[in-house]
């Protein structure tokens, strides 16, 4: 089935996205081999996995691991982005996508296989990327965005504006009030 009418969503230029990753490494990585849930397999794009809410980066991130060292917050930072063009996204949050095939599943399964051929037809139909619910939020009220882009690259769009800056104190009190996590302190 082709995906030219799929539900699309306009992601605006100047709307902020968020991605917690590595200090130790650049904030822009394009996964491309499998491991992350919407990697347009065989494309030749790979997808950053940003978040709509800075606490839905975190959920991204931490997932099941209740409890974090301090360390493993400190040692990793936010990115705020701004794309700075609009682009269109493959929608997997509307109700319209049902009529394609796409249930609540293709963003939450622990197999992969459907949510990369997913993501390797909405690359080829066009789509800049991927908006989905945040798997490991139950409530599901946390969007998340897979952006496709150059494997190689280490850097965002041209017309991106982005700053770096260590994780929030209000994120991690958020975190640990909406899910529970627990932060242990270093010793």
């Amino acid at each position: 089935m082709t995906l030219a009418r799929f539900p699309r969503r306009t992601l605006r230029g100047d709307a902020e996205l968020y991605r917690i990753h590595h200090r130790a490494r650049g904030p822009w990585w394009f996964s491309s081999d499998g491991a992350g849930r919407f990697d347009p397999i065989g494309t030749g794009l790979g997808a950053c996995y940003l978040a709509a809410a800075p606490l839905g980066a975190w959920v991204e991130v931490f997932r099941e691991q209740m409890q974090l060292s301090e360390r493993a917050v400190t040692d990793r930072a936010l990115l705020t982005v701004m794309l700075g063009t609009n682009v269109r996204l493959a929608d997997l949050t509307s109700r319209r996508a049902l009529k394609f095939g796409v249930t609540a599943s293709l963003g939450a399964d622990e197999d992969y296989t459907g949510s990369h051929e997913f993501a390797a037809r909405a690359a080829e139909a066009g789509f800049a990327g991927v908006r989905y619910f945040v798997r490991h939020d139950p409530a599901q009220k946390l969007y998340g965005v897979a952006l496709f882009g150059d494997p190689a690259s280490t850097a965002g769009p041209p017309q991106a504006t982005a700053a770096d800056a260590p994780i929030p104190q209000a994120l991690v009190d958020e975190a640990q009030a909406r899910f529970g996590y627990r932060i242990v302190p270093a010793p």
